[in-house]
C-alpha cells in the first residue's frame, strides 16, 4: 500500500505570514497535530507542530550561567543554543517564525511512498506528519490518524478473513 492511498488531501497549510492565533485555530478546529507551512508557489518551507505552540508558550528555562552578571562565556554551548532556540519560539509571532528548522526531505514523502516506510519513520516520536510533496508542491499529508486508520481497516479485514 502506498501514501497515495491514505494520505489527507489536500492539505490544510499555512504560508510563513500566518498568524500564531491563526495556526493554532485550523489545527483545533481540524483536529490535526501539525500543518505544512508553504511558500506562494506550493512548496514546502517548514512545519508547525502541536509541540511548536506549546513550546511557544511553556516558561524558558534559562541557563544558570546567565543570572550570573560577570560570566562572558557560556560553559554549555548547547544549553546555550537550546536557551536561543526557546526565546526565538517564544517571540515567534508567525508561522515562519515558529515552524520547525529540521531536515524537511527526511520529513517529507511522495504518494508513492510505501506505507512500510511511514510507518517506520513515524516510530520517530518528534514526527507527527509527513507532507507528501509530488513536483515540489505539497499535495496532502499523511498522519499518525491516518497510520492508525490504516492499521484498524487491515485488523478488521484480518479478523474477517479468520472468522470467515
Amino acid at each position: 500500500m502506498q501514501v497515495r492511498d491514505v494520505m489527507s488531501s489536500p492539505a490544510i497549510t499555512v504560508t510563513p505570514q500566518t498568524g500564531i492565533q491563526e495556526v493554532a485555530r485550523l489545527m483545533r478546529e481540524n483536529q490535526i497535530s501539525g500543518v505544512p507551512v508553504v511558500n506562494a508557489a506550493g512548496a514546502l518551507v517548514g512545519i508547525v507542530t502541536e509541540l511548536d505552540l506549546i513550546a511557544r508558550n511553556a516558561p524558558l528555562r534559562q541557563p544558570s550561567y546567565l543570572t550570573f552578571l560577570s560570566a562572558m562565556i557560556p560553559l554549555n554551548p548547547s544549553e546555550y543554543r537550546q536557551y536561543k532556540e526557546q526565546a526565538l519560539q517564544a517571540l515567534a509571532s508567525n508561522a515562519g517564525e515558529l515552524m520547525g528548522h529540521d531536515d524537511l526531505e527526511a520529513a517529507t514523502v511522495s504518494p508513492d511512498t510505501d506505507m512500510d516506510e511511514v510507518m517506520r519513520r513515524m516510530l520517530n516520536p518528534k514526527l507527527t506528519l509527513l507532507p507528501v510533496v509530488q513536483d515540489g508542491r505539497v499535495v496532502g499529508v499523511i498522519t499518525r490518524t491516518d497510520v492508525v486508520r490504516l492499521i484498524e481497516k487491515l485488523e478488521l479485514e484480518l479478523l474477517r478473513r479468520n472468522q470467515g
